[in-house]
């Protein structure tokens, strides 16, 4: 009896295990026939599970390491280093490229690839602004928003953006409360983006608080299980996504009132400047969906990005004396340079923050590591000796290269000084890279360092919970 129990959990055991190893095969063997024409060579790789690919071994890497190192080992040892691996991924076949080479090379042709975002990421964000529009409209959205990606531009909105980095500092020491620095970070870098989108301080503020509110929770989505059902947190983030629509619809159609009412004045903002701004020569005007869509697509991680930079940045410095006290010193010697105590930070002055742009560097290195770049191929492309079909995705996944130790010797380590030798390798790509990089690098940066000026010389962070996550540490600000 003992013997017959267990050689039927042995073939039980045998049983599930020659099924699991079946089913593992099925993906792979599908595209293997599908795509086994000499027109294609597709780099090797696996393609994990039939309808989930490798997404629980992503999501499970990612969850362990952060930056989803046991996700790319796996590929590399399996499957050498070339840089290049099938998979399947956010239900598409795709590619993962794992070489600053490659990586560029595929960031830059902006002829044959396409932004390839998941469909449940694209429902949150909206089309593409150049996405779905007419030749004319592509041109003029490409031209109006340029502004945003020019550092000089940005500076008829340094004042702004000094404004609100007091002010908030000045709120919370008063406050004499602890606060979650992350949570509350992320309205004052919220409203410098309404100033720079909408211009914030002509929108009433019950309609700011809206928008705030609702992206908060279209944002969330971006974590949370794609299931488009009432109760799950990405159902409120498509709701949330339609009423952030509404006010931007009321938005648009009150400020068509008032440009009308100031004709030849000059715009500010990039609302305005889309309403009031026709093509050259062309009389090329937008329709109002697609100035939602760009509002829509700006504001989705505009100001994440800001508060989650200036967060970790504050965090690195309070945990690291030494390179507080570096960055202090430098601080104190621009304002030993003006001409007058009485002066303030001026524009100019952002260019002699050597050691501060540092800082953001290094955080900006440490912090991305769960960032992941989406592309897709508009047609069959050749790359790196592959060729591979038309569809599939490319997925990059920056910390790979950001966590190099080859590149960045102790990668774990907060180390601003490592950027004395180190002038941007060709590896660092915080923002990505080429036509479709993040428009607003150079706004992250400058209010980063707006930010950091003020919290430098005038306030410290007393951590009640130092030893928990910087996005969750809980902390009270002093003033000194």
């Amino acid at each position: 009896m003992e013997f017959d129990s267990v050689f039927l959990y042995t073939a039980l055991a045998v049983g599930v295990l020659t099924i699991c190893t079946v089913l593992k095969r099925v993906n792979g063997w599908f595209y293997s026939i599908k795509f086994s024409s000499k027109e294609y060579r597709v780099p090797p790789g696996d393609m994990g599970w039939p309808f989930i690919g490798n997404m629980l071994f992503f999501f499970r890497s990612f969850k362990l390491g952060g930056d989803l190192g046991t996700f790319i080992s796996y590929f590399v040892t399996r499957f050498g280093a070339g840089g290049m691996y099938k998979s399947f991924m956010f239900g598409k076949p795709s590619v993962i490229i794992t070489t600053p080479e490659i990586v560029r090379k595929v960031l830059m042709d902006d002829d044959n690839f396409d932004l390839g975002f998941p469909q449940y990421l694209r429902d949150l964000l909206g089309q593409e602004p150049t996405g779905g529009t007419t030749i004319q409209e592509d041109k003029l959205i490409r031209r109006l928003t340029a502004p945003i990606k020019n550092h000089i531009s940005l500076s008829s909105y340094f004042d702004c953006i000094k404004k609100i980095a007091k002010s908030s500092f000045e709120k919370w020491a008063d406050m004499g409360e602890p606060i979650e620095l992350f949570a509350e970070m992320r309205r004052p870098a919220f409203d410098v983006l309404m100033q720079v989108l909408i211009g914030g301080d002509q929108v009433a503020p019950h309609l700011l608080d809206m928008v705030f509110k609702q992206n908060s929770y279209r944002f969330s989505g971006l974590h949370s299980l794609p299931i488009n059902f009432p109760g799950f947190a990405y159902n409120k983030a498509l709701k949330a996504r339609k009423e952030i629509v509404k006010v931007y619809e009321e938005i648009i159609n009150e400020r068509k009132a008032m440009i009308a009412n100031t004709k030849g004045e000059p715009r500010t903002n990039l609302l305005d400047t889309m309403l009031d701004t026709q093509d050259d020569g062309e009389g090329t005007k937008l329709r109002d969906g697609n100035i939602v869509k760009t509002l829509l697509w700006y504001t989705f991680g505009g100001y994440e990005s800001v508060a989650r930079v200036a967060t970790k940045a504050i965090m690195h410095l309070e945990r690291n004396p030494e390179f507080y006290q570096k960055a202090k010193e430098e601080q104190e010697d621009i304002i030993k340079r003006r001409s007058s105590p009485n002066d303030g930070l001026n524009f100019d002055e952002i260019a002699q923050m050597k050691y501060l742009a540092k800082v953001i560097n290094e955080t900006l290195r440490m912090g991305s590591t769960e960032t992941v770049l989406f592309r897709e191929a508009n047609t069959t492309v050749n790359v790196n000796g592959y060729s591979v079909p038309k569809g599939w995705k490319f997925l990059t996944l920056l910390g790979k290269f950001h966590m190099d130790p080859n590149v960045y010797v102790k990668p774990k380590e907060f180390n601003p000084s490592r950027w004395d030798d180190l002038d941007k390798p060709a590896s660092f790509l915080p923002f990505g890279i080429g036509p479709k990089m993040c428009p607003g690098a150079n706004l992250v940066r400058l209010e980063v360092s707006v930010f950091l000026h003020y919290y430098i010389l005038y306030y410290r962070i007393e951590q009640l919970s130092p030893k928990s996550e910087m996005e969750t540490c809980v902390a009270r600000i002093k003033k000194i």
